[in-house]
């Protein structure tokens, strides 16, 4: 590993944690608040803001980079790719605050994504082509943009639906972003690292303040933004040709929030409202009715994702006939636990319902 890159997730990390009082005190004083209601978790009024701290830390990165480390940039595109997505991300970030100051509705919300998304796309973020492990490639074509904006825009979405305890969704796309980084040392993909590497420093420095009992939240602001920083990154990896591994690796180490994800919209669905009106349906609330604490589900989700997130790396180090196998259990292993987990749940509401009655 060179060593700017112990040096660009201290500037990262550092621009985080000095700017995020600024914004709490910037959301104090414009009454970007979250004050406690219905769903939500947390007992006391908190700032929204804190997203923006993400934004200067990969600012601080990106200007190190360009100043004291211009050879990272210089290889193969990597200055440009790296602004594409800057600017893609930073128009997730801008969205974010403007739903986070005026609670946007959700139908123009998705369309200003589904825009943002498909900028990326025109960028370079697609999947030009699908190579798959038993041979052959496959030109996506159009339908390569079509699928790389739904990539973009489930990512994106995941996180931000997984945003609703204190720690948690920072927690998330740390586990994410480390696992990004390791996959990317070996071959060495600068881009990939640059990213990680500016998104972990960029966590490390926020969740001081966000870890429960939280100081400060994200916002839409926060979640957007990484959402589309690990979006982004996982589709340039695969941009001169994906394999169905590499696209398969993005799913690991993104289990959690992604399992959120889809079972939200299925669930919204079945019920015939709005997939963007909020409820208590959340992997994080359901640990909460099992009696878990705040603390102890966002630990325990960490140990999922960490876990998670190291089995992408391993999968990664295997031949691609053995990692697509190993994929395949891990799904498997995935959808048998989370069965459990409902049986098990199920369980004891029932046990609580008696005891009640």
């Amino acid at each position: 590993m060179p060593k700017e890159y112990i040096i660009i997730l201290l500037v990262s990390f550092t621009a985080s944690l000095i700017s995020t009082p600024l914004f709490m005190r910037l959301a104090l004083k414009l009454d970007v608040i979250d004050r406690p209601a219905g769903r939500k978790t947390h007992a006391r009024p908190t700032p929204y803001l804190g997203g923006m701290a993400f934004h200067a830390a990969m600012t601080a990165a990106l200007l190190y980079a360009g100043y004291g480390a211009p050879y990272l940039l210089a290889d193969g595109g990597v200055l440009h790719d790296w602004l594409a997505l800057y600017l893609g991300a930073a128009c997730f970030h801008a969205l974010g605050i403007i739903d986070d100051v005026y609670s946007l509705p959700a139908a123009p919300k998705f369309f200003a994504q589904a825009a943002v998304a498909g900028g990326m796309t025109a960028a370079g973020f697609t999947i030009p082509q699908m190579m798959s492990p038993f041979g052959g490639t496959l030109a996506l074509g159009w339908m390569g943009g079509v699928l790389s904006v739904f990539w973009i825009l489930t990512i994106v979405n995941a996180i931000n639906f997984i945003d609703g305890m204190d720690g948690l969704a920072g927690g998330v796309v740390f586990f994410a972003a480390l696992a990004n980084l390791i996959v990317a040392l070996d071959p060495l993909q600068h881009l990939i690292c640059l990213v990680s590497l500016g998104v972990m420093g960029g966590v490390l420095g926020f969740l001081p303040y966000n870890f429960a009992p939280a100081r400060i939240f994200m916002g839409d602001a926060g979640s957007l933004y990484l959402g589309a920083l690990l979006a982004g990154s996982s589709l340039a990896s695969n941009v001169k040709g994906a394999t169905v591994m590499t696209l398969s690796l993005p799913l690991v180490i993104l289990s959690i929030p992604l399992i959120d994800a889809s079972l939200t919209v299925i669930r919204r669905g079945r019920r015939g409202g709005d997939f963007f009106t909020a409820d208590r349906e959340h992997i994080h609330h359901r640990l909460l009715r099992l009696g878990f604490s705040a603390r102890q589900a966002v630990l325990y989700l960490y140990g999922l994702c960490f876990l998670f997130s190291m089995s992408a790396v391993l999968a990664s180090k295997l031949p691609t006939r053995y990692a697509f196998i190993f994929i395949l259990v891990f799904f498997a292993a995935v959808a048998w636990g989370y069965t459990v987990f409902r049986a098990f749940e199920h369980r004891v509401i029932r046990a609580e319902g008696e005891m009640g009655d």
